[in-house]
């Protein structure tokens, strides 16, 4: 999963979000593309890391906590489709 994959299939499951992007460069597992969600009161990021590397945190402002804090090492990708269900079920209020 990159950018362009997560903005194309996940994003339109996301309805009613702010979504903001930025790119890092040379950050601790290479370049970053990072996604930030803001919305129901909810903060998110998806963080995309050219070596491989993909994060996923979501705190919840209702509730002053962190709901989901996940980094997928390349190694663990068959994960990747896993965490995006629990990461859009958790954004879209579902209980995981």
């Amino acid at each position: 999963m990159d950018y362009f994959q997560f903005e194309i299939k996940i994003m339109p499951l996301l309805k009613g979000y702010t979504v903001t992007s930025s790119k890092f460069a040379g950050g601790d597992f290479g370049d970053l593309e990072r996604v930030e969600l803001e919305g129901f009161g909810k903060l998110a990021t998806v963080e995309f890391w050219s070596e491989g590397w993909t994060g996923f945190d979501i705190y919840d402002c209702t509730c002053d906590e962190q709901v989901m804090n996940i980094l997928v090492s390349p190694e663990e990708g068959e994960l990747i489709s896993n965490v995006i269900e629990e990461f859009v079920g958790k954004l879209n209020g579902k209980a995981q």
